[in-house]
């Protein structure tokens, strides 16, 4: 599968599709403008393959909702779906997402994302991921794959073998994951096998296995051949996660790491990032089989899985109405429920939510020069007493009256900013128990000052997710969320302040 340098069909994609049969392609935000045109290029990129004579193209695209979200659904992603722990509300997710995605063309999703989110300093996962209990994301993961696949899009579960226990993003180095078997089974393994009987893709992750070897999963056979084949019976398709990402370029080159892909068993190479990229992979490829490395019975056997694959997908776009409507309105109303259903009043100590009839400040930690709604902005078309300041980590010191309840929004992915940090605390030190921090990142920061006596967590600062927030803190709408992970030192998983 290749990356499209723009919006329209190019003639070298046309050359690439014609001459090379490619497979498929995968959209990203650099590709998208319009749902419509997302659908014009979909239907121009199959016209091209139909007159080509080869299959129809795989399109696939990462649409997982919050955070990663390429066409704007305005659907929350999947930690705040792990804070309302309904199967239901994560098929209706994929129901709606598939429903938009089959309008628009595009017929496989690079989602749900499956790893079990258990170190608080994951850079990469995060919200991404359902939560920090393999049971939990096992059952929301496999609602979302119902209610995607019902409405004719593949889902594929993604990153096989698991990215959650990782300090280490596969984008720049190859993380390790340190554990044994049994561990491996009973937490990291264990969603991707409950959904092998029904998600019709898994992507692997570039990261390494110790009981495997230190060879990245998506170069193991012991991992894809071994695991996901023998012992599990899994017949689908294996994607690899991009060939341009440091955890293999770097180490291996994309060339060489996608022969030893094929040679573990996967069976689509996302060999993205450019011509470059592509071309490289492509000529790695054909010399392998040219040498004899390749088999023929080797590659027919992936090229009869995706016949499968097409198949299935016809089949299940045929039960669907042609060129139905894409329900973005519906989208963003059902977002909004979820949103409110998932910020979870974490502390409440000295009853500061909801806010009293008094003025607020609302304090924003975000980089200077960056734009988009705001909390401040959401709470003060609620009432008319708001200041709202952009504080810089890098750069501000906090200032302020400490007889004013203070509300200061944070964002983290992994490990907080230390200057983030060192501004809380100084907040803290100002107005006391005046001080309510919503985290709109990963919901850990609390761990990095434990005396804050009111914390929210909305996971994500999407502009649903602090409007529910807003909402909240207005007194429009009870706190019902429930953490979906632990918060080191404070507050396990299942904790929540509710009424």
């Amino acid at each position: 599968m290749a990356d499209v340098p723009g919006t329209s069909v190019t003639p070298y994609l046309r050359d690439l599709i014609a001459s090379h049969s490619l497979g498929g392609v995968t959209l990203f935000a650099k590709n998208v403008e319009t749902a419509a045109q997302v659908a014009a290029l979909s239907r121009g990129l199959q016209a091209v393959a139909a007159e080509a004579g080869v299959p129809p193209l795989l399109i696939a695209i990462d649409q997982e909702g919050g955070s990663v979200e390429r066409l704007p659904l305005g659907l929350p992603g999947a930690m705040a779906l792990g804070a309302t722990r309904s199967l239901a509300y994560a098929e209706r997710a994929g129901t709606l997402t598939g429903r938009a995605l089959q309008a628009a063309g595009v017929n496989v999703n690079f989602a749900p994302v499956l790893d079990v989110n258990t170190n608080p300093a994951n850079p990469v996962i995060g919200v991404r991921s359902f939560g920090d209990d393999p049971a939990l994301v096992a059952a929301l993961g496999a609602a979302y794959v119902r209610g995607l696949q019902t409405e004719g899009v593949m889902a594929t579960a993604k990153h096989f073998p698991g990215h959650g226990d990782t300090a280490v993003d596969s984008h720049l180095d190859l993380p390790i994951v340190p554990h044994a078997r049994e561990r491996l089974e009973a937490v990291e393994f264990r969603p991707f096998r409950e959904v092998s009987g029904e998600v019709a893709a898994l992507m692997t992750a570039h990261v390494a296995v110790a009981p495997m070897g230190m060879t990245p999963a998506t170069l193991s056979p012991a991992l894809l051949e071994g695991i996901v084949r023998r012992e599990w019976g899994f017949e689908g398709i294996i994607f690899t996660d991009s060939l341009a990402m440091a955890a293999v370029a770097e180490h291996l080159g994309s060339a060489r790491a996608g022969v030893l892909a094929l040679l573990a068993g996967a069976d689509v190479l996302l060999a993205l990032g450019g011509e470059e990229v592509l071309a490289e992979v492509f000529g790695a490829v054909r010399q392998a089989v040219a040498d004899g490395i390749l088999s023929a019975a080797r590659l027919e056997r992936s090229f009869h899985r995706l016949e499968r694959f097409r198949e299935r997908m016809a089949r299940a776009a045929a039960g669907q109405r042609a060129g139905g409507e894409a329900g973005e309105g519906e989208a963003r109303q059902f977002g909004a429920e979820v949103a409110a259903a998932a910020v979870t009043l974490v502390r409440n100590e000295n009853g500061l939510v909801p806010l009293k009839d008094s003025p607020v400040r609302v304090v924003t930690l975000a980089p200077a020069g960056e734009t988009g709604p705001t909390l401040g902005r959401m709470l003060s078309g609620r009432r008319p007493d708001v200041d709202e300041i952009r504080l810089d980590p890098r750069e501000g010191a906090f200032q302020g009256n400490s007889g004013i309840p203070t509300v200061v929004v944070t964002h983290s992915r992994g490990t907080p900013d230390p200057r983030q940090v060192d501004l809380v605390r100084a907040a803290h030190r100002l107005v006391g128990d005046r001080l309510i921090v919503v985290a709109t990142g990963t919901p850990y920061d609390l761990a990095a000052f434990p005396e804050v006596s009111c914390y929210v967590a909305t996971y994500g600062r999407e502009p649903v997710m602090l409007e529910a927030a807003a909402r909240l803190l207005a007194g429009e709408i009870s706190p019902h969320g429930l953490l979906p992970v632990a918060i080191p030192t404070c507050h396990p998983a299942g904790w929540g302040v509710v009424w």
